[in-house]
């Protein structure tokens, strides 16, 4: 059923991004979902080819749909994550205006409360994928494998602690880290040895929220200190 009301030309684009925009935020079309094709939403809103391309550039700029070439392309949902940001704050870091440990100062002040949060919502499911995700952590050491592999514990934990807001700014943070973990590829047992998250994985999985918190703190301190020490070599490395 066509939920879409047609559109005054002058502002037509703008006006047919704002309901697309909308509809993503309504559910109607969810991560992953592709937006109805060129021709349909020329037919939905009444409006010509050009306003159509236009509206779908503004939602691509907007970072909510991203656009794949092909027989099976169009505009797809994107998941909604905090990837604007990363983006600015890559930038800060680039012209020395923010630091690593700021950023991992940042995720001391909420991650506690994601690791809490994941162990009152912990599964037989959820941990399984947990300790999954754990013993695979020393696959590889080869970039950008390694990155993943050793943040992967915390996307869970961010998935699995039911607020989305917090979900979107540590997933955002972690790409962020992830992003200049690349830049200088850091030896990854130094700044991330194996094993520094067994004992988080312990207290969520034993549904200790306070456990949970503390052994999350804990590690994320020992982690800014690693960071903060990387940071320093990288830094008289470029002198």
């Amino acid at each position: 059923m066509n939920s879409f009301k047609p559109v005054r030309q002058l502002r037509a684009s703008t006006e047919v991004g704002q309901q697309l925009k909308e509809a993503i935020f309504d559910g109607r079309y969810k991560a992953g979902d592709k937006l109805p094709s060129e021709r349909e939403l020329i037919d939905l809103f009444m409006v010509s080819r050009t306003v159509v391309r236009e509206a779908v550039k503004i939602l691509e700029a907007s970072g909510l749909v991203e656009i794949r070439q092909g027989a099976m392309g169009g505009a797809f949902v994107k998941h909604l994550t905090f990837e604007r940001l990363s983006d600015a704050c890559q930038d800060l870091l680039l012209m020395g205006k923010m630091s690593l440990p700021e950023i991992v100062q940042a995720r001391i002040l909420f991650e506690p409360q994601i690791a809490r949060l994941a162990a009152m919502n912990c599964t037989q499911e959820l941990a399984e994928k947990l300790l999954a995700a754990n013993q695979h952590e020393n696959d590889t050491l080869r970039y950008p494998e390694t990155v993943y592999l050793r943040s992967r514990v915390h996307y869970l934990l961010a998935e699995m602690c039911g607020n989305r807001f917090l979900e979107a700014m540590t997933k955002s943070l972690l790409l962020l880290l992830n992003k200049d973990a690349l830049r200088f590829q850091p030896p990854t047992d130094e700044i991330h040895p194996p094993g520094m998250h067994n004992a988080i994985i312990e207290a969520v999985i034993a549904k200790d929220g306070d456990r949970a918190e503390a052994e999350m703190l804990a590690h994320l301190k020992d982690f800014n200190q690693r960071v903060t020490e990387v940071e320093r070599k990288y830094k008289r490395n470029l002198l």
